[in-house]
């Protein structure tokens, strides 16, 4: 809070809470659409390089007993099935992928086995499920959605964040200054509703410019707030504003259990 006693004016600023949670917002946002954005263009994509590479060790052991007579010469022929459309896979994919070459040692059928070592070596998860891990076109689109609606949040959160930091809220001899606007002079001010005051710091002014009715907040959690060992500036321009106010007074009204 800054007050001089010439103008006997009361300025309230950004609050550091403000700043943090402003802060905090765009971490949030802004992390996840890095995470988003990752997976529509690399998790997902991914994922169904991996399903498809499974898929592989799924077919080899359906097909195992039946031409396990000429394996080695039947799984040189055979490539990843990676279906038909080819943009849910990560770019630069070769759709003309041959199966792995440890195929060609199965013994019984046993897929399992294979892959866990395949798998191992690769770096890729052990456990892997067709139905729940095959990402369609639609979901790796949702993921790019939520990217671009995440980035838009941050934007919108930073041009507050810039906007708030640049602005005051006041009070002097002519009147309430609300933060990026022109001073309210007392004697225009018709109501004052401090319902919130007290659970939000949020007051709301009603008030005449000209024959036109407007409002304005006195926002004390943003601008100022209630710290004692600060001086409490917004609870300080608050009883300013009011100590000047002749309008209609809106407050909360405490009721008696007493009463009928």
């Amino acid at each position: 809070m800054e007050q001089s006693s010439e103008s006997s004016e009361i300025i309230c600023r950004p609050t550091q809470w403000f700043f943090w949670r402003a802060i905090l917002m765009l971490a949030m946002f802004g992390g996840f659409g890095a995470y988003f954005l990752y997976d529509w263009k690399v998790g997902y994509p991914k994922a169904n390089y991996i399903v498809a590479h499974y898929q592989a060790f799924t077919d080899a052991a359906e097909v195992w007993a039946d031409q396990r007579d000429q394996w080695e010469d039947y799984v040189s022929k055979q490539t990843i099935p990676f279906g038909e459309d080819q943009t849910i896979y990560p770019q630069g994919t070769n759709f003309s992928e041959p199966w792995p070459e440890i195929l060609a040692t199965m013994e019984k059928g046993n897929d399992e086995e294979l892959w866990t070592i395949y798998s191992g070596k690769m770096g890729w998860p052990q456990k892997v499920n067709l139905q729940e891990d095959q990402k369609s076109k639609r979901k790796i689109t949702e993921q790019l959605v939520a990217a671009i609606i995440c980035f838009s949040l941050t934007l919108i959160t930073l041009f507050f964040l810039i906007r708030t930091k640049a602005r005051v809220m006041k009070v002097n001899h002519e009147g309430y200054f609300p933060p990026g606007g022109d001073v309210i002079p007392f004697d225009q001010m018709t109501r004052l509703d401090k319902r919130k005051w007290e659970t939000k710091g949020l007051a709301l002014i009603t008030y005449l410019e000209g024959s036109q009715e407007k409002k304005a907040k006195i926002d004390g959690m943003v601008y100022g707030q209630f710290k004692e060992e600060d001086g409490a500036p917004a609870e300080a321009l608050f009883q300013r504003v009011l100590s000047q106010f002749q309008g209609e007074l809106v407050e909360l009204v405490e009721e008696d259990d007493t009463d009928e």
